[in-house]
């Protein structure tokens, strides 16, 4: 303040209301209406901020299975090899057009839709890792049985991979713990049901 200023007894009127939480809000808005003005023309969704593509890694997981169950010498080093990655390790190292602004949005995605994307994530990780050691368990034994058990973690890859690709392309789904949203033949409750998964 000058010298020959005078307090402006009101210039506190203007942050008396404003507490730390709508700054916040307030900038996550602002951020997410920023990447939202730069995402059209790429693969990464205006809604929800976040990019599908980061499934082809989960994809690659279901043509290994769909290929060991036809040539399984051929193919164990590869399923011995995988391991799941992080969304921002999948774009780091992906040859991806956009990936550091993909990773830059998924950084700044509305909270709720990264917050579900990301448990359904983790669960597709754990999933994943799971049926790959369920695979490499019948890789010595009987070749029906390991083409069985790669026809069916296939399958429940694929089922899992459309949650997660519908959360980020900001499609609803319903609640795995509203039993009303589900119903008697919807959800993950008779996914589980019918691969005996749960």
């Amino acid at each position: 303040m000058f010298v020959d200023e005078k307090p402006n007894p009101r210039s506190g009127d203007l942050y008396e209301d404003v507490s730390r939480e709508d700054i916040v809000s307030a900038f996550r808005s602002a951020m997410i209406g920023h990447f939202r003005s730069h995402v059209p023309g790429t693969n990464i969704n205006e809604s929800t901020l976040l990019a599908s593509d980061y499934l082809n890694h989960f994809h690659e997981l279901v043509m290994l299975f769909e290929a060991i169950a036809s040539e399984p010498r051929g193919f164990t080093d590869d399923l011995m090899s995988w391991r799941p990655l992080t969304y921002e390790e999948h774009f780091a190292e992906s040859g991806f057009r956009d990936k550091n602004l993909a990773i830059a949005a998924y950084r700044r995605a509305p909270q709720k839709i990264r917050a579900r994307f990301d448990e359904a994530v983790a669960w597709l990780h754990g999933e994943a890792v799971t049926l790959v050691a369920e695979v490499a368990g019948e890789l010595t034994g009987n070749r029906k049985k390991l083409n069985k058990t790669c026809e069916k973690a296939a399958e429940r890859l694929r089922v899992l991979i459309d949650e997660v690709n519908a959360i980020a392309n900001g499609e609803t789904l319903p609640d795995r713990n509203d039993p009303e949203q589900i119903g008697d033949v919807g959800g993950q409750a008779a996914i589980d049901a019918l691969f005996g998964t749960r």
